[in-house]
C-alpha cells in the first residue's frame, strides 16, 4: 500500500495496512537529528531567524518527514501578515529579542531556543486601527513560498505520499494580529467587530487556497492549525465557538470537502467539550491531542472512533525517558485503543521535544510500525 493510499484509507477510517507515521519536532530536535542524518539545517534567507522550520530552497534540503519515510507531507502555508517585512528590533539581550512583526504585534522571542513569545503589546487592538489596515489583506501569489514548497510538493508526488494543504486557520490569524485577550474580551464587548475579523480572514483564506490550486498545487487533504485551547480548556466557551469560529470553520472546511480532502485539524490542549461541534464544522481527524491537557485516546477512541479519526497522544514525557520498555507500552496500549476503528495515525502528542535521543525515535517507529499492522 503506498503512503498516498494509506492515509486516505485512515481518514476514511478504513483498514490500511498499518497505521501511518507521520510528526513534528521543536527546532533544537530538528536540528540535532538532521545533523546526525548528515542533512544539516540551512535558514531559508528570506525568512526570519525566528520562523522556526525556514529551510534554504537552494540546498532542496530533504525533510525529516522525508529522512524518517514518513506518510504526510505538508506544503503551502500561505502567509496572512498584514506587511511582508522583516520584523523590527525593538531591545535585544543575550537570551531573548523584543520585536515588533508585519502584524504591528510586539512579541519577545527567546534567541537559542524554540518556544511561544510572550506577548508583549497588539498596535491592532481597536476596530478602528483594524479599519485602516484591513485593506493590506489583499490575497496575491507572493503569500505562499513557491520556490521552498514546489521542490517538496514534486518529491512528495513522486513518493506517492499524501500531501496536506498546510494553512493556519482564522482563529491562529486573529492571535497573531490582536492577540487573544484583545479577541476574546471583544467577543463579548465589541461582538461586530470580531465577526469582520473572522469573516475577513475567511474571504482571504478561501481565495489564498483557490490560488494555490490553479497554480496546479493540488492536495490530498488539509492539515489546518488553530491552537483554540490551552491544557485546562479552549480559550472560550462552547457556545463562542459556536457563534464566532463554527461558522468560519464550516465556510473554509467545506471547500476541502467538497473537493474531496480530509481535514486533519491541530489544537493544542483539551478540547473534549468542543469535540461534537468540531465534528460538526466538518474534520476528519483531531490532532496532536496533547497527554498533558487530559487528552487520552484510550478514553476517546470508544467514544468517538466511529465518526473521528486520531493523530497523536503519544506522550512525550514518556519518550523523553528514553526508556524502551516505557515507550513500547506507551505506543502498544494507545494502538489497541485506536487501531480496531481504523482511523488512526502515529503522531506525538505535540512535538518531539529536547532530550528524545535519535536512537529512542528510531526504535519508536520501529515499533510503531511493528505494532501498527493490521495484517
Amino acid at each position: 500500500m503506498t503512503h498516498k493510499e494509506r492515509v486516505a484509507r485512515t481518514l476514511a477510517r478504513k483498514q490500511p495496512d498499518r497505521v501511518p507515521i507521520y510528526d513534528k519536532f521543536w527546532f533544537e530536535v530538528e536540528r540535532e537529528y538532521r545533523e546526525q542524518l548528515g542533512c544539516p539545517f540551512v535558514f531559508h534567507h528570506e525568512r526570519s531567524t525566528f520562523d522556526w522550520g525556514a529551510v534554504s530552497p537552494e540546498t532542496q534540503a530533504t525533510t525529516l518527514w522525508e529522512l524518517f519515510d514518513m506518510d504526510i507531507t505538508e506544503v503551502a502555508w500561505p502567509d496572512f501578515r498584514l506587511r511582508f517585512i522583516e520584523p523590527e528590533v525593538l531591545e535585544e539581550t543575550d537570551e531573548w529579542i523584543l520585536l515588533r512583526d508585519g502584524n504591528w504585534a510586539e512579541l519577545r522571542w527567546w534567541k537559542h531556543k524554540m518556544g511561544t513569545p510572550e506577548h508583549v503589546r497588539f498596535g491592532i487592538d481597536t476596530p478602528e486601527r483594524w479599519a485602516a489596515v484591513k485593506s493590506l489583506l489583499a490575497p496575491s501569489r507572493d503569500r505562499v513560498r513557491w520556490n521552498e514548497f514546489w521542490p517538496l510538493y514534486r518529491r512528495a508526488r513522486e513518493a506517492d505520499r499524501f500531501v496536506c494543504y498546510g494553512v493556519a486557520d482564522p482563529f491562529e490569524n486573529l492571535k497573531d494580529v490582536v492577540g487573544h485577550e484583545i479577541m476574546l474580551l471583544s467577543m463579548i464587548e465589541r461582538p461586530e467587530w470580531v465577526h469582520d475579523l473572522f469573516e475577513t480572514y475567511t474571504d482571504l483564506h478561501i481565495k489564498m487556497f483557490e490560488i494555490v490550486e490553479a497554480e496546479g498545487m493540488v492536495c490530498d487533504g488539509a492539515f489546518v492549525y488553530g491552537d483554540m485551547a490551552y491544557r485546562n480548556g479552549p480559550f472560550m466557551s462552547p457556545a463562542h465557538y459556536r457563534e464566532f469560529v463554527q461558522p468560519c470553520h464550516k465556510r473554509l472546511f467545506d471547500e476541502f470537502r467538497k473537493r474531496g480532502m480530509p481535514i486533519l485539524f491541530h489544537t493544542d490542549g483539551d478540547v473534549r467539550v468542543v469535540i461534537d461541534d468540531l465534528i460538526d464544522s466538518g474534520i476528519d481527524a483531531l490532532n496532536p491531542l496533547e497527554a498533558k491537557a487530559s487528552m487520552d485516546v484510550r478514553e476517546l477512541a470508544p467514544k468517538y472512533g466511529r465518526r473521528l479519526g486520531f493523530c497523536g497522544n503519544i506522550d512525550v514525557t514518556v519518550l523523553m525517558s528514553n526508556d524502551r520498555d516505557r515507550i513500547r507500552e506507551e505506543v502498544r496500549s494507545k494502538l489497541a485503543a485506536t487501531m480496531p476503528y481504523h482511523g488512526y495515525i502515529y503522531h506525538s502528542d505535540h512535538s518531539i521535544p529536547p532530550g528524545v535521543t535519535l536512537e529512542t525515535y528510531r526504535t519508536l517507529l520501529a515499533d510503531v510500525r511493528e505494532i501498527g499492522r493490521y495484517e
